[in-house]
């Protein structure tokens, strides 16, 4: 069975669906009917599925989108315009502790999401039968988390990118602090936290890579010792793959393959020992410099 991955119209959601033997590609816009009713989607990648029991499918392709489909669009975003100021409106009557996000009305009309944000669990039933009464259709409240609103409303990162959270699949994956410290990042939250005050979504795309190059240096205040000189370890690039150490006013950077590594004792090399005596040798009035 072929499938594609298909991101719902004004939605974080995205869904595999049986492509029912239709030709897409990707980025095409398609009439999806889902477990929850029948949408408009932007396919967003397409794959052969082999028995790949990981991937669960959850509808299928009706066909691409027609010039008919296309019309009815502002319709349904004046639909969703109008549920919004509605609901808005009534839940601030009701005195709702909810901020409201963002307003999807499906594609057959057969039902009208509302997203929101709340600290604590809100009792909407009232409101929902208002709005129901009101749009004569199904009214669905969907409680989100903020991860979830920066991915709703959208935006740009300090990278100048857009935000990660819009291409994400449906679920997050966990970022930790200890990531960041893996990459020697400064800790000050308003450089390593989104538009949502949580921990940015990238300090996991590289967290492995620094894990594993960081398995052979040492760290920020270990010592190593050349000869009868100590050294201490000021300052680690772990990319660079180099270290800086220092000896009274003298500091040397070499690199991570200048080390051997006996248990949890790191000891520069015979012939490293030998570049540094004849480095301080001809650098006597030097403070700093590299081998």
């Amino acid at each position: 069975m072929e499938i594609s991955a298909v991101k719902l119209r004004n939605s974080y959601q995205i869904n595999y669906v049986n492509t029912n033997n239709l030709f897409v590609n990707q980025s095409a816009l398609c009439v999806v009917e889902t477990e929850h009713g029948i949408d408009i989607g932007n396919v967003f990648k397409c794959r052969k599925n082999r028995n790949n029991s990981s991937v669960e499918v959850k509808g299928r392709l009706l066909r691409l989108i027609t010039k008919d489909d296309l019309k009815q669009i502002p319709e349904i975003e004046s639909i969703e315009k109008n549920a919004f100021e509605k609901c808005r409106e009534k839940a601030k009557a009701k005195k709702l502790d909810m901020k409201l996000i963002s307003v999807k009305c499906l594609f057959d009309r057969t039902k009208i999401i509302f997203y929101f944000v709340a600290e604590n669990r809100i009792d909407f039933r009232e409101l929902v039968r208002e709005l129901a009464s009101i749009f004569r259709t199904r009214i669905e409240m969907r409680q989100i988390g903020v991860r979830d609103e920066a991915r709703l409303v959208g935006g740009y990162g300090p990278c100048g990118k857009q935000l990660c959270c819009v291409h994400q699949s449906e679920e997050f994956e966990p970022v930790s602090i200890k990531m960041a410290k893996e990459q020697n990042l400064n800790l000050n939250s308003l450089k390593i936290s989104g538009m949502c005050g949580r921990l940015l979504c990238c300090l996991g795309y590289e967290y492995k890579l620094y894990k594993e190059i960081n398995e052979g240096m040492p760290d920020v205040g270990d010592q190593i010792r050349a000869g009868d000189i100590t050294y201490v370890i000021t300052a680690i690039d772990t990319l660079k793959e180099s270290i800086q150490m220092r000896h009274g006013n003298r500091n040397i950077e070499i690199c991570k393959s200048d080390l051997e590594v006996k248990g949890n004792v790191y000891n520069l090399k015979k012939e490293i020992i030998t570049k540094i005596e004849h480095a301080e040798d001809d650098a006597a009035e030097e403070d700093t410099y590299k081998l």
